[in-house]
């Protein structure tokens, strides 16, 4: 968006230069035109005294020379163009033009006679009055072509980079396109591999569970039906139970992940769902969840809701090496409800902070990776959003309140 405003900008700059380029030779033509009209002026004059002449062709050229002045000052059309008014850092000089152009005027205006009635004393205030306009007129001709050639050399200088600045952006554009193209690829190759090895392992997992449930039976047959009651086979029938136990933690991960199901949808409290969170889980008694004291009623499956807040509290139970206190806070807006769960924990390294919820990534020896990838997929089912910050470690949930 940002590469297509500046090329837009880009014509615009143009334009408006071509406009003022138009605009400052016009001036110059009109101020031009001016000096035209002051030595016509003069000339007429002249052809009155000496009889050759009328004033009604004098008052003709004063009327040409009047409109001039008043389009030079106030702006029209000129040459079929509209003009802008003279910028005021000029209007002094074309202020002494009116003036000397008037008193001008008003000598030719007083003269009794038809021609040849102009006395020495009045022919010589004509010339000084003319000098000071042509001098004026020539003064204000050269600072306006001044401007105008700075307006043409802006634009020629501006027809050189500004092509060479679009080329830069509309190639940096495509560079923009091809990288987000190839990281939405890079996306969709892994969501392709995610959905394979999703398939492949929830098949896994559907075969392993028959035969692991033989285990737990036979594991718990064997503890019951032994004669040798001692507590090395105690042990070990623990061992294979816990064993059992964690690999089915993983199959249920897996089938979570893999499949998405219908959410049951009821208005449930938050804080009994955050309550039955901790009771459904064995914490050591290091662990110290402050659950808090407000409550708030959304519409959600409390089943999914409480499996997410059990993840969260048992990563920040490993986190903080299951010593430590986990705060759970309840925030809420006219349409969001915010839920954090902050750890007294370490804090996740820097460098995986924006992984954490990819699936398969795990910081940890053992475990799936998909813990924190379920909790997502769960809450955005939900239409709510899910993020982590440190300082302190802090996960934010938030579910709109409709």
């Amino acid at each position: 968006m940002s590469q297509i405003f500046l090329i837009s900008a880009s014509f615009g700059s143009i334009y408006i230069v071509e406009i003022q380029e138009s605009n400052s030779v016009n001036h110059v033509n009109l101020a031009g035109k001016n000096r035209m009209y002051a030595a016509l002026t003069l000339h007429e004059i002249d052809k009155f005294d000496d009889g050759i002449t009328t004033k009604a062709n004098l008052y003709k050229v004063f009327d040409d020379y009047s409109q001039n002045i008043f389009l030079l000052k106030n702006g029209g059309i000129f040459l079929g163009a509209s003009i802008k008014p003279l910028s005021e850092q000029y209007l002094p000089d074309l202020l002494i033009i009116e003036e000397r152009f008037f008193e001008l005027q008003l000598i030719i205006h007083n003269l009794q006679g038809v021609s040849g009635s102009l006395t020495s004393k009045e022919l010589l205030e004509i010339e000084q009055i003319e000098f000071e306009l042509l001098d004026v007129t020539d003064s204000l001709t050269e600072k306006l072509t001044i401007d105008a050639n700075k307006a043409i050399k802006q634009k020629e200088t501006l027809g050189i980079v500004l092509p060479i600045i679009n080329a830069v952006v509309y190639v940096a554009t495509i560079y923009v396109i091809f990288q987000t193209l190839k990281r939405e690829n890079k996306k969709i190759q892994k969501l392709e591999k995610l959905y394979t090895i999703g398939q492949m392992a929830s098949r896994l997992a559907h075969d392993l569970r028959n035969p692991l449930t033989v285990i737990k039976s036979s594991v718990d047959m064997l503890e019951l039906k032994s004669t040798e009651k001692n507590e090395f086979t105690k042990s070990m029938c623990d061992r294979m139970k816990g064993s059992v136990k964690e690999i089915f933690h993983i199959i249920d991960d897996v089938l979570e992940f893999a499949r998405t199901k219908e959410l049951n949808i009821s208005e449930s409290s938050l804080l009994n769902i955050l309550n039955q969170s901790v009771s459904s889980f064995n914490f050591p008694n290091a662990v110290t969840i402050e659950l808090p004291q407000n409550d708030v009623t959304i519409k959600c499956d409390a089943i999914k809701l409480q499996s997410v807040f059990v993840n969260l509290f048992v990563n920040a139970m490993y986190a903080m090496n299951n010593n430590g206190k986990i705060t759970v806070k309840i925030d809420e807006t006219s349409t969001w409800v915010k839920i954090l769960v902050i750890d007294s924990g370490p804090g996740i390294p820097k460098d995986i902070l924006p992984q954490v919820f990819e699936p398969l990534f795990t910081s940890k020896p053992s475990g799936t990776g998909l813990g924190l990838g379920i909790c997502k997929n769960i809450i955005e089912q939900h239409n709510g959003k899910i993020s982590v910050r440190n300082d302190p470690t802090t996960f934010t949930v938030e579910f709109p309140k409709t």
